[in-house]
Order: C-alpha cells, then sequence, then structure tokens
C-alpha cells in the first residue's frame, strides 16, 4: 500500500516550527512551575514569550493561508498549552489580589483609632 506524497513544508513553515517548539517549551517550564508552587521567573518567562510571539508575528505573513501538517499540530499544541497558561496565571493573579486586599485592611485596620467605625459609634452610645 503507498502512501499519500506529503505536502513539502514551505520555507516559512519550516521556520516557524522550532519557534513554535521554543514557545512550547517555554510554556511548559512556566506551567510546570505554577503547579508545583515553585517561584515562577515571570521576568525570564514573559520575555521568552514576548520573543516567541514576536517571531511568529514576523512569519504569518509568509505563511500564507492555515499551516498544514507538523506546523498545524504544533500550533494546535501551543494554543491548549496557552489557554492552561492562562489558567494558571489567573488563579495566581487571583491569590495575589486577595492576598494585598487582606494587607490593605490590615494596615487600615491598624491606621485607624475606630472614632467612624461602626463599632465605635455603638460601644460610644451604650
Amino acid at each position: 500500500m503507498r502512501e499519500p506524497p506529503r505536502r513539502a513544508q514551505s520555507p516559512a513553515a519550516a521556520a516557524a516550527l522550532p519557534v513554535v517548539e521554543r514557545l512550547i517549551a517555554a510554556i511548559d517550564a512556566e506551567n510546570r512551575d505554577l503547579e508545583r508552587g515553585r517561584l515562577v521567573p515571570y521576568e525570564a518567562s514573559s520575555r521568552a514569550k514576548n520573543q516567541g510571539l514576536l517571531e511568529l508575528n514576523r512569519l504569518a505573513p509568509a505563511l500564507g493561508g492555515a499551516p498544514g501538517g507538523s506546523l498545524r499540530d504544533a500550533l494546535a499544541d501551543l494554543q491548549a498549552k496557552l489557554e492552561i497558561n492562562r489558567r494558571a496565571l489567573a488563579v495566581q493573579l487571583k491569590a495575589c489580589q486577595a492576598v494585598s486586599e487582606i494587607i490593605a485592611r490590615a494596615i487600615q485596620d491598624g491606621q485607624s483609632d475606630g472614632t467612624y467605625t461602626a463599632l465605635g459609634w455603638r460601644a460610644s452610645r451604650g
């Protein structure tokens, strides 16, 4: 049985595939750190993702229409991993916001003498 002929990969697609693979590796590393509760080097991670996306954007016009073959599969994998990354970062951001609200409230409570709180008003009337 003969295999169907493979379409030759364009030079742009051949150049884009390693860029996508580097992006996937960077996102996998960040996702792994987030999943394991490790300290994430956000600056380096962001730089790697930005660089990869910049390279892809520069190659996009040369890619023409819808990518095929291994590039299409790699882009689908990248999209799925980016969604996981987005969700994990959203959880981190929400946790940071909650902690900062707690700290801000504690600072406000520590600076207040209770004069203008409902509790202070009730105590003075009682």
